[in-house]
């Protein structure tokens, strides 16, 4: 009978345990006091921003109080301001372009305006005026025109010496400021005098268009046409002329350049 071989004891291998689910058995759970901090720090920015929100909506401190014009010479700032309707609103219902928009189309004598704010309460307006060019007499009223044939209001800086060409319209018609002048006798104007700088006064007539009184104080008609200059120039030939053989015309009509004519006194 054979023996029985002895039993040989199993050997088991160790292992320590360190994943993840190691890990989290590890991490203290959360308590109701935890929780409730962190209810209280959320509550209390809630509160803070809250506040600063309303502070800024309803504080004195953000109503624009102090407004700087710049660009202006001859438009009175308060006029520029009282347009402009930011005096006294809150910074952040400012709307610059709406502002500045009504700047242009309020104040003829203002060609652009740029409006800026900064916080709190400053905010900027710059504004580009128009420059005459001409000025319109109708009775007893002048109106200034710039170059863009927009008329506005007539205001001479003191010490100002304005060179600007002058045209009086006894017939009319009237020009009010904001109203467009027609741009072919303002055209017309700048045309003859740059041609003849010494000539800054004329007069106009749906007759006769744009004249002006010579050096011996007779008429000079030049009528309307893009060949202004032209005829300025056909002006000095006739004048030499005319002094060369001593005549003083009643007239001088060069309203038709190919054809000028005059009429002696005695005719």
């Amino acid at each position: 009978m054979k023996a029985r071989s002895q039993a040989r004891p199993k050997h088991y291998r160790r292992y320590e345990s360190t994943g993840l689910a190691g890990t989290l058995q590890t991490l203290p759970r959360p308590t109701l006091g935890g929780i409730r901090g962190r209810w209280i720090a959320l509550g209390i920015g809630v509160v803070l921003i809250s506040a600063a929100v309303l502070f800024v909506i309803f504080g004195d401190t953000f109503y624009v109080t102090r407004v700087s014009i710049v660009g202006n010479l001859r438009t009175p700032a308060q006029e520029i301001l009282q347009i402009s309707e930011i005096g006294g609103q809150h910074i952040l219902w400012v709307k610059y372009a709406e502002a500045a928009e009504r700047i242009v189309n309020g104040i003829p004598s203002i060609k652009s305006a740029r409006v800026d704010c900064q916080l709190p309460n400053k905010c900027a307006i710059k504004v580009q005026e128009r420059q005459p060019s001409v000025a319109w007499q109708f009775g007893g009223a002048v109106t200034w025109i710039a170059d863009d044939g927009m008329a506005f209001a007539a205001r001479v800086v003191n010490g100002e010496d304005l060179q600007i060409v002058s045209i009086e319209a006894p017939q009319g018609p009237a020009l009010l400021p904001g109203r467009e002048a027609d741009q072919r006798i303002v055209n017309a104007a700048l045309a003859v005098a740059k041609a003849l700088p010494k000539v800054r006064h004329y007069k106009y007539s749906s007759e006769h268009g744009l004249e002006f009184q010579s050096a011996y104080d007779f008429p000079v008609y030049l009528g309307l046409g893009e060949n202004m200059a032209d005829r300025a120039m056909m002006w000095k030939a006739v004048e030499a002329q005319l002094e060369q053989q001593g005549i003083t015309p009643k007239f001088v009509d060069l309203r038709y350049p190919v054809a000028p004519y005059f009429v002696n006194n005695d005719q």
